[in-house]
């Protein structure tokens, strides 16, 4: 996004970069809220006029960046409702969450944790996590990663995740794949998207023969020769080939790719690969060693922080 403080644009990004739920991320506070009595109230009458005036000044968005903002909705912590804020630059959009008590003129721009509560609870009441997956269903750990089929780097995470978990941890991680092509950078990422949904609606196993393939080989792949790649996995893995032309050519799955590009931009996602291990966000191809580390921080989680291990706010 173009500001007059730090550019934001909608990018992929080589650098590692390991954020602990935004805390270095975003601009504002981080809030550490140890007990939350307060009682339900009526969602705050937000003057969104004066809330964009405010925002382009303190945030720094110039004329160039085009703002919407969404009514109010309660957020899982009492007396504090989410205000989601889209930004728009051209083709690059980029969401941004904001939190109200029940006075309007309090704005918050940060986390709100609760010591009784997960730390990740807001990033799981809003994670997609019904893509295709490898690994349990019942697993301690669950990974989400947001991925683009054409970014160098997610494939080098693809790489790590598919030699690594399952060899180290076959009962304990849970691995789901959901699409956020940026296709302001990737020409063919999106139509590759939709493409391995449409093996996926016909063979799960399908999608992860093409999700392997084509991060081998992505290099080959053009917007031209796509399609005649998508249609090669079909024989050897029990997909109708007739099925999945048309599947294509209709642009069937085209709205859960549009899903999941929604859902990431609500989660204030920027580049890609994009991960969660159990809410907590890891950004970039990190190397599994530190992957490693926070698998490990999760299967190790202290007894008296709350986990999203069989409860409702992890959705399988």
């Amino acid at each position: 996004m173009k500001t007059v403080r730090k550019a934001r644009y909608l990018r992929t990004n080589g650098k590692l970069q390991y954020k602990n739920q935004r805390a270095a991320s975003l601009a504002g506070l981080a809030l550490l809220i140890c007990a939350m009595g307060v009682s339900a109230q009526t969602a705050p009458n937000v003057d969104k006029s004066r809330l964009e005036a405010y925002l382009r000044y303190a945030e720094g968005f110039t004329s160039h960046v085009q703002i919407a903002i969404d009514d109010p909705t309660p957020s899982p912590f009492k007396g504090y409702y989410r205000v989601l804020v889209h930004l728009t630059v051209g083709a690059d959009k980029q969401d941004r969450v904001y939190y109200f008590s029940s006075d309007p003129d309090r704005l918050i721009t940060g986390n709100i944790w609760q010591l009784n509560r997960d730390p990740f609870l807001e990033t799981l009441e809003h994670l997609p996590a019904g893509g295709p997956s490898f690994g349990p269903a019942d697993a301690k750990v669950t990974i989400v990663v947001f991925s683009d089929f054409q970014c160098p780097y997610c494939r080098t995470l693809a790489k790590l995740l598919r030699q690594n978990i399952p060899q180290k941890y076959p009962n304990d991680v849970r691995v789901v794949f959901d699409d956020y092509p940026i296709e302001s950078l990737h020409k063919w990422a999106r139509a590759a998207a939709e493409g391995a949904r449409c093996l996926a609606e016909q063979n799960p196993a399908a999608f992860w023969a093409f999700h392997d393939w084509i991060f081998d080989h992505q290099q080959e792949v053009t917007a031209d020769n796509l399609r005649e790649k998508i249609l090669a996995i079909a024989p050897q893995n029990g997909v109708d080939a007739t099925k999945l032309s048309t599947c294509i050519d209709t642009h069937s799955t085209a709205q859960a790719i549009t899903d999941t590009q929604k859902a990431g931009r609500a989660l204030q996602i920027t580049r890609t690969p994009t991960f969660f291990v159990n809410g907590r966000e890891v950004t970039g191809a990190v190397s599994w060693d530190t992957l490693d580390e926070v698998i490990k921080t999760e299967l190790n989680r202290p007894a008296i922080v709350p986990g999203p291990v069989g409860s409702a706010e992890l959705k399988k």
